[in-house]
């Protein structure tokens, strides 16, 4: 939940950096986007953290929870990322690395869900009680 206000404030401060600079709408899309996406993947994580927590292990499971680890991961960087792009001030700096983290992000991000999907229709989950 507190990740989800952060992708709050990374709005707000984009926004506010908009219009104090009055820097073009096109010239921060990228990053309202790449704020999309994270919220996104911080909302997944939430969800597949509960998943994750009531699977039996088996094969399947080992590679989920690796998944998971992998999206937490390269998530926290992308928001490390759009965080240091904002507070420097200059919202152009870095935008191809936001924009490739961003891109990974949303990958790992549909992978993980497809990745549910496709064990409920093969019946590769197994539940604790």
């Amino acid at each position: 939940m507190q990740s989800l206000k952060s992708g709050q404030k990374l709005y707000a401060s984009v926004e506010e950096m908009q219009q104090l600079h009055e820097i073009r709408w096109i010239d921060v899309k990228y990053l309202k986007k790449a704020v999309d996406i994270l919220c996104r993947c911080q909302q997944t994580l939430m969800y597949t953290d509960v998943f994750a927590y009531y699977l039996k292990r088996n094969n399947q499971s080992v590679i989920f929870k690796f998944n998971q680890q992998y999206l937490e991961r390269e998530t926290k960087l992308l928001s490390e990322y759009l965080k240091r792009a904002i507070s420097q001030k200059d919202l152009l700096i870095d935008e191809t690395q936001i924009q490739d983290s961003a891109r990974f992000c949303d990958r790992l991000r549909i992978t993980l869900v497809n990745h549910v999907y496709e064990g409920y229709e093969k019946d590769w989950w197994l539940f604790s009680e």
